[in-house]
């Protein structure tokens, strides 16, 4: 088994859109490089600096893996020597509810005993990495059921292959990270990154 090394970072609201995206590259850099750190990747690697394939999906680099994600207020990444993905999403998003109308239907929130805000996010989030695992989009939702879950993990199966995902609160996000290999969860913060 292997520690995935997730980490996050606060990613300020505070500005407009466009410097918002800017900042959440320079800061999923400092995350990246963090989670490299931690994980024990080549040195080369440490800087955060993640080459992409032509669909834009970080390439693996010396059989190293990277997933980044962003949501209002945070960044995350996570660096692996197996395929990664991790989502994350906001406590506070709205129109949250249109996803426990379809979790409700689907009979999935029943495990849960709770359709509250962050039970559906957790789940939403969890799917999310998944299909990100998968490189395919959120049309595949539907085909991505919740087969069990188990305090913070959450297994569920897309296109026959199960898939075990760990879903950690982190002050008001709920994060969520899958990967390829049987593993578990280191998860740290950076308290801020210096942008330029």
């Amino acid at each position: 088994m292997i520690t995935l090394h997730a980490v996050v970072a606060p990613l300020s609201l505070a500005l407009s859109r466009r410097a918002r995206v800017a900042e959440a590259r320079i800061v999923a850099r400092a995350t990246a490089a963090a989670s490299a750190s931690r994980a024990g990747a080549p040195a080369e690697l440490a800087d955060g600096a993640w080459p992409r394939d032509a669909d834009g999906v970080p390439a693996p680099v010396r059989g190293w893996h990277a997933s980044f994600t962003d949501t209002a207020g945070l960044v995350a990444a996570a660096v692996a020597p197996c395929a990664v993905a991790l989502d994350a999403e906001w406590l506070g998003r709205p129109r949250w509810e249109a996803a426990r109308e379809r979790f409700l239907e689907s009979g999935e929130l029943a495990r849960f005993g709770d359709d509250g805000r962050e039970t559906v996010l957790a789940l939403w989030t969890a799917k999310e990495a998944v299909l990100k695992l998968a490189r395919v989009g959120l049309a595949d939702l539907a085909r991505c059921p919740l087969v069990a879950c188990e305090g913070e993990r959450f297994v569920l199966s897309h296109r026959g292959v199960e898939r075990s995902a760990l879903v950690r609160r982190h002050g008001e996000h709920v994060v969520a990270v899958v990967c390829a290999e049987p593993f578990e969860l280191a998860l740290a913060a950076l308290e801020a990154v210096t942008v330029p």
